[in-house]
């Protein structure tokens, strides 16, 4: 059954007076087919999203996750009804307001982008305060201690580096190498870091925002994990130099400010781990003919890393 003719079959699941006013497919989602529906009685507006099989229990964990940041007051999804089938599943769930912070990115001032910026870093530090609940676990790396952390961040280096090697110049290898050496110092200097659930995925395209740029919704907890808040951010600071073309310490600045305060070690440990994380894309889309494009967009990016242009 097509999808556009199910969306009435399972609204009626969770809402079974329902009247399907409007159902129109969002442009996101590479794996899953995802729905805007809007419904009269009761009024809502809902996202229903169709998935595959292999994706089942990161949909599963996505939902609980959202759920309980949206029970302690942080905007997230909440989600009705989660019903498994024979080759996948669907979800209901409410739709946030506003638009995401891709979109409006474009087509605001920048004055508009410091106050998305600073919005941002104070919501991803309510989820990083939260407690961590039992399904905050990650499918492939489950970390559950400080100590696993930084175990994990030394395999990663060893092999990114290995991968690495046959890609950039000796230059760019040698930057790599000795930067993340010590981002290995640190952890050994300082073991005892803020160890909290991390979103894993945080960026423009995984947040709403409404007019005024305030943050209005988080969704995408697929990827979510346990770790080092600074990883998290560090992350951003990726995607916001690849995705925005951010390079002005300044505006950087304005996630930090709503973040809360953050240490000179912190900064450190947040500069070091986005050029991890970007180490760690590079590796996995080389081998791609496909993604040979990004790759390219990496190495440009890795070289500003080099001549200094992303400190902060």
């Amino acid at each position: 059954m097509p999808h556009q003719e199910k969306i009435t079959t399972v609204i009626q699941q969770c809402f079974p007076t329902a009247i399907i006013k409007s159902a129109t497919k969002f442009s996101t989602g590479l794996q899953s087919h995802v729905y805007k529906v809007e419904i009269n009685n009761p009024d809502k507006i809902l996202a229903v999203k169709f998935f595959p099989e292999k994706v089942k229990l990161k949909v599963e964990k996505s939902a609980k996750i959202s759920n309980y940041v949206s029970d302690h007051n942080i905007p997230s999804p909440h989600t009705y009804i989660l019903e498994n089938e024979t080759e996948g599943g669907y979800t209901i769930m409410d739709c946030l307001p506003g638009y995401t912070a891709t979109e409006v990115w474009e087509t605001v001032s920048k004055e508009k982008h410091l106050t998305i910026l600073n919005s941002i870093g104070v919501v991803l530090k309510r989820i990083h305060d939260l407690e961590i609940p039992k399904f905050w676990t990650h499918e492939k790396h489950e970390i559950t201690s400080e100590k696993e952390w930084i175990e994990w961040t030394g395999i990663r280096i060893n092999k990114y580096l290995i991968a690495i090697k046959e890609i950039v110049n000796e230059e760019a290898f040698d930057f790599l190498t000795k930067k993340f050496q010590r981002l290995q110092e640190l952890y050994n200097t300082y073991p005892d870091f803020r160890f909290v659930p991390l979103h894993w995925d945080y960026h423009l395209s995984n947040i709403n925002v409404d007019d005024s740029g305030e943050v209005s919704g988080v969704f995408d907890f697929d990827n979510a994990m346990k770790g080092h808040d600074m990883a998290d951010l560090g992350q951003i600071m990726y995607w916001l130099i690849m995705k925005q073309n951010i390079s002005n310490s300044e505006t950087f600045e304005h996630l930090l400010n709503g973040y809360g305060e953050v240490s000179q070690v912190d900064r450190e440990f947040i500069y070091l781990h986005s050029l991890l994380f970007l180490t760690a894309v590079m590796r996995s889309t080389w081998a791609r003919d496909d993604l040979r494009w990004l790759s390219e967009q990496h190495l440009g990016v890795l070289d500003g890393y080099v001549k200094g242009e992303f400190l902060f």
